[in-house]
């Protein structure tokens, strides 16, 4: 169960200011320009590999998971199927991705990255080498920092869920 907020912690955590509704004091505008950020960290590196973000977020998501269905790697992106699919498009378009009928079940088909696709996998590590090189965060530092990035995301929805069930 998530911990009650004490009256007036929120104001006393809004980065020193006791105005709620300052930008400044306000969680999703520090994640969101903090996201903005880190895309633009990676941008000259995704340039020189001649894909946007949301196409190397698909890319991660298929060197993890070779065979995924359309379906399963919007879920992974949380994405809806109408953002994923001109991704995929364009990605195979390039050859960086093919989809290939199931064995098990010809209705389905599968994503992969191709070989072209599999030789960015080098360059994308080069690329997170370098920006947490550049940022000068310790290793440790960034892994919790995206650990509690994470589990509020998880708390966050589990609220809407249990929001939306009401």
């Amino acid at each position: 169960m998530p911990e009650e907020a004490h009256p007036g912690a929120v104001e006393a955590a809004a980065a020193g200011t006791d105005d709620v509704l300052s930008l400044a004091a306000q969680l999703c505008f520090a994640l969101y320009s903090t996201s903005r950020s880190m895309t633009a960290a990676y941008r000259p590196y995704l340039e020189a590999m001649r894909v946007t973000y949301p196409q190397y977020l698909t890319l991660l998501a298929l060197w993890e998971t070779p065979g995924i269905t359309m379906k399963q790697l919007a879920e992974r992106l949380r994405l809806d199927y109408g953002t994923v699919s001109p991704l995929v498009q364009r990605l195979q378009t390039r050859g960086l991705v093919e989809s290939v009928r199931s064995s098990r079940d010809r209705r389905a088909v599968q994503l992969r990255a191709t070989p072209a696709g599999l030789a960015l996998e080098q360059q994308a590590r080069q690329m997170i080498g370098a920006v947490l090189k550049e940022v000068g965060y310790p290793l440790e530092t960034v892994t919790a920092l995206r650990d509690q990035v994470t589990a509020l995301g998880a708390r966050l929805d589990t609220v809407v869920a249990e929001r939306d069930t009401r």
